[in-house]
């Protein structure tokens, strides 16, 4: 990475290329907590695209690996399922962190992939 040109109490100024790298490697990060049911901070989000206009381009740079992916939410019960396991089972896991998913209230959902590659790795 090139050494930051100047640093203040306040503020830093980067380098184009690593400006560059800082907003693709945010907008990656969104993108990946879009996966899974979460949402990164709108300040985030908005810096990285300031960051990403004034090296001259209009439009945030998307990762071309996650272009054409469509993530399916599945259910506990439809966790269960897939997994051969009951779904107070399934919650526990993801409570301990061993299957990813997404709380809201009461009830969990997860990525469908995710819950088959814990499947098949078990």
């Amino acid at each position: 990475m090139n050494k930051p040109i100047f640093i203040s109490g306040d503020f830093m100024i980067l380098g184009y290329s690593d400006a560059q790298r800082l907003s693709t490697a945010v907008f990656a990060a969104a993108d990946l907590a879009r996966r899974h049911g979460a949402n990164l901070n709108p300040k985030i989000l908005s810096l990285a695209a300031q960051i990403h206009s004034a090296s001259g381009h209009s439009e945030p740079a998307l990762p071309s690996f996650e272009d054409t992916a469509e993530y399916e939410q599945i259910t506990t019960a439809r966790a269960a399922e897939i997994l051969g396991c009951t779904g107070r089972n399934v919650r526990r896991l993801a409570q301990r962190g061993r299957l990813p998913g997404v709380r809201n209230g009461k009830h969990w959902s997860f990525n469908r992939e995710d819950v088959e590659a814990y499947r098949d790795y078990r």
